[in-house]
């Protein structure tokens, strides 16, 4: 496990470079572009890149090419692998072309389904741009298949890291259209997603991987993974309508609630992506292997593991947010147009997602073991049985909450998922350690109960004063408080670092002694 939790650090450490470097992107497409046509037009098709093909099918490819891998690796070995990776490459692309070919002349209705309300000069420059950015599908697929390889091989560092070349020519892109015209937009953006791909190229060659030209349809592995990516993206589906009917359900309540679900909800994303992400990525090479050897004992040790870190993680992360929504959202967005009552609506938006945060972690890492077992439906019914009490809990809740009850439907929902999702699994593969689970939250809770009162105290104290710095000291003061209250209650997530600490401290004093 300590390889486990040094590859999730690495890849956080790697994920937080390559978000500071995304704001960047964000940024010097706002200051060149500003609020206009232009920057609507190109966001939009950068929108439909990413839901129609990044977040749908290549998870799905990801998702399903792992424990496949790992599988022929185990009993046919390596060489028949890699085999089965070129040939998985060649087929992707030759669909993907496909895929192009047919976004070329059908682009309108395509943008039309993402973008109702665009209309003359916005609708024509964004079928222009979108007409062109679909040609990267290919590589994105193929860095995703790409990505998995390095990952199963523990190359998390890199794979954290590769959106840098990517955000990189994206603003060179951005600030070369002003000379070279927009249309330098959509070229830059599919030079971007290749240099993403090609950046993979030399680390996946050096953990052995040899590129051949083979192209078999017919492959019993490929057949497998084309029956397991269906019910993946029907899940992944459920996901975006949840999304979809969150949005529209929002349009109908006062303005600004769209905003502040919006934004509510990019930073709920933003803790899950950073901290939750980090362990799944590190954490699913390793089910993959497990499930593909069948060490279903180790399988679901590693699971326990892996649940009670994120809620070791995610549980004062939630309370603090929910304690220190307000002043969060006001520091963060609280200027010009959006004023004290967007901050108090956001705030109240947040505190609600916060309700769901450690569930969302929990069924992140439960829906990984399906997928190593190769079972994918699953994942599915459970995305299917989200969407329906996601859409119940909106309807009851909205009436009396409004936007901030779409957020706790969302929370709600994400709750019964992880239960779902935990009673399958002990059918699939016998009990594991619940109870393991349930000391977890019980003792994380009342760490972060004892950490909340601190914050309030702190936070009420220095806040009068300034603000920025009210925060900044009771967020240290919690989480002093936390890390004190998860030794003393002996959180069992917290001993593997106290055993890391110790050997790197004795193995220390061991080398000044023989020195």
């Amino acid at each position: 496990m300590s390889k486990v939790v040094q590859s999730a650090f690495v890849l956080f450490i790697a994920t937080m470079a390559s978000k500071v470097v995304g704001f960047l992107r964000d940024v010097c497409i706002a200051y060149v572009y500003g609020a206009g046509v232009v920057s609507d037009s190109y966001l939009m098709a950068l929108n439909i890149m990413t839901v129609a093909f990044m977040s749908l099918l290549c998870v799905a490819i990801q998702s399903t090419y792992m424990p496949i891998f790992t599988s022929i690796e185990a009993e046919l070995g390596k060489g028949k692998a890699l085999k089965f990776t070129s040939n998985v490459i060649n087929i992707i692309i030759i669909i993907s072309l496909g895929i192009s070919i047919f976004g070329w002349f059908f682009t309108k209705p395509i943008v039309k389904i993402f973008a109702m309300g665009f209309e003359g000069e916005r609708l024509a420059l964004t079928i222009q741009l979108t007409r062109i950015i679909l040609f990267s599908v290919g590589l994105i697929c193929v860095t995703y298949v790409l990505k998995a390889y390095l990952e199963i091989h523990s190359y998390f560092f890199i794979t954290g890291i590769m959106p840098l070349p990517y955000n990189i020519a994206i603003i060179s892109s951005v600030l070369l259209s002003k000379v070279f015209g927009v249309g330098m937009l959509a070229y830059g953006t599919v030079l971007a997603f290749l240099l993403q791909m090609l950046f993979l190229v030399p680390y996946c060659m050096k953990k052995g991987f040899k590129y051949q030209f083979i192209v078999n349809f017919k492959d019993k592995n490929v057949r497998k993974m084309a029956l397991a990516i269906m019910p993946i993206l029907v899940g992944a589906s459920a996901y975006q309508i949840n999304s979809l009917v969150d949005k529209n359900l929002a349009s109908t309540l006062v303005t600004g609630s769209m905003s502040a679900l919006n934004y509510a909800y990019k930073l709920n994303i933003f803790v899950i992506g950073l901290f939750v992400a980090s362990i799944t990525s590190v954490i699913y090479p390793v089910f993959s292997k497990l499930g593909s050897n069948k060490e279903i004992k180790q399988l679901k040790k590693t699971y326990c593991q892996s649940i009670n870190a994120v809620i070791l993680i995610t549980m004062p992360i939630a309370v603090g947010a929910f304690i220190l929504a307000e002043p969060i959202i006001r520091i963060l967005f609280e200027r010009g147009a959006f004023d004290a009552t967007a901050t108090a609506m956001t705030a109240q938006v947040l505190m609600c997602y916060c309700v769901g945060m450690t569930a969302c972690g929990m069924r992140d890492i439960t829906v990984r073991v399906f997928y190593s077992l190769q079972d994918t439906k699953v994942p599915m019914r459970n995305s299917i049985f989200c969407v329906v009490f996601n859409i119940i809990f909106n309807l009851l809740l909205i009436r009396f909450l409004k936007v901030s009850g779409l957020a706790l439907a969302s929370s709600l929902s994400a709750i019964l998922a992880v239960l779902f999702l935990m009673f399958n699994l002990r059918k699939k593969i016998g009990r594991f350690n619940i109870q393991s689970i349930i000391r977890t939250i019980f003792k994380t809770g009342a760490s972060a109960l004892a950490m909340a009162i601190v914050v309030r105290i702190v936070f009420g104290f220095v806040s009068p004063f300034n603000e920025f710095i009210g925060l900044f000291v009771s967020i240290g003061s919690g989480a002093i408080v936390y890390a004190i209250m998860v030794l003393v209650l002996k959180v069992e997530s917290t001993k593997y670092v106290i055993e890391k600490v110790n050997g790197k401290l004795n193995r220390k004093v061991s080398r000044k002694m023989s020195s």
